[in-house]
């Protein structure tokens, strides 16, 4: 598949030119991953971030795949592990796969060069970030709210 037309159809990135799409189609690694592989723990710095091209994760906010509230699955044209471009921040979900998976990743060293290179995609990357950023603010605080009115919980 042609990555470039792939990222044209994500939302937010069909604003871009053709020059910064392919210059960010370059710097992504596609891969594909066994059933079962972790992308993401939670408590742990993630690796990178990753966009689904085929296939699925479950992403899990505590840790337990049997607490359906906290199970997402995230389906092709997602991106998560968005955190991972926060030097020092862990992760706050567990993401992995239940089947085999094709991703794209880029990672937060690429950061500097997408900057340089292509810099309206760059900043496009930190309103997603600064957007998961916010939700996962009120996700926790959520949380948290929930254990100080429920302590048995």
């Amino acid at each position: 598949m042609d990555l470039t037309y792939f990222l044209r159809l994500q939302p937010g990135f069909d604003q871009f030119t053709d020059a910064h799409l392919e210059v960010f189609a370059r710097m992504l690694t596609v891969a594909i991953y066994p059933a079962k592989h972790a992308f993401t723990v939670r408590g742990e710095q993630a690796h990178a971030v990753y966009l689904i091209m085929d296939g699925a994760v479950m992403m899990s906010s505590n840790g337990d795949l049997t607490d359906n509230d906290a199970i997402r699955t995230l389906r092709v044209g997602e991106w998560f592990g968005l955190l991972s471009l926060v030097e020092n921040l862990a992760a706050f979900e567990n993401c992995s796969t239940t089947e085999t998976v094709t991703v794209a990743s880029f990672n937060r060293v690429q950061l500097d060069d997408l900057f340089e290179l292509a810099p309206p995609i760059g900043r496009h990357l930190l309103y997603m970030l600064a957007k998961q950023l916010a939700r996962t603010l009120i996700s926790q605080n959520n949380r948290l709210s929930l254990r100080a009115r429920n302590p048995s919980r």
